[in-house]
Order: structure tokens, then C-alpha cells, then sequence
């Protein structure tokens, strides 16, 4: 029976393509990351005006008394 003599695999280029394309991988998820990091999501809404503002914090407000009285009301 004879076999095949396994040759040494880092003397080929293989290990350094195989690294060299998780290297791209991790520089090009990053890059990624940094560009979606640039520009929020929301930045193409318009501003919430100082009237809506005013009325959305008005509501929060009736909402967070309207729970605190259930809250209360439940001791």
C-alpha cells in the first residue's frame, strides 16, 4: 500500500488568500458600520415643531398621571 506524501500547505499562498479575504470581510463590515453611524436613520424627517413638541409632552404628561392613579389605586 502506498500513500501520498502530504506536502506542507503554508508553503503555498493559500493560508495568506485565505487570510487576506477575512481581512477584507472585517475592513469592509466596519467601513459599513461607520457610514450607517454618519447619518441617523430620522434624518430625513423634518424637525418636530415647538407647538407639536408642546402638545406630545402635554400627552406624555396625562398618560404618566393616568398610570400613576391606576398604579395608586391598585394598593
Amino acid at each position: 500500500m502506498l500513500s501520498k506524501e502530504t506536502g506542507d500547505i503554508y508553503s503555498t499562498n493559500e493560508p495568506q488568500i485565505a487570510f487576506n479575504s477575512r481581512i477584507a470581510f472585517c475592513l469592509n463590515m466596519h467601513n459599513e458600520a461607520v457610514r450607517a453611524l454618519r447619518f441617523p436613520p430620522n434624518s430625513h424627517k423634518e424637525k418636530e415643531s415647538a407647538e407639536k413638541r408642546r402638545e406630545r409632552q402635554l400627552q406624555e404628561q396625562e398618560l404618566a398621571k393616568h398610570i400613576a392613579e391606576e398604579d395608586d389605586d391598585e394598593f
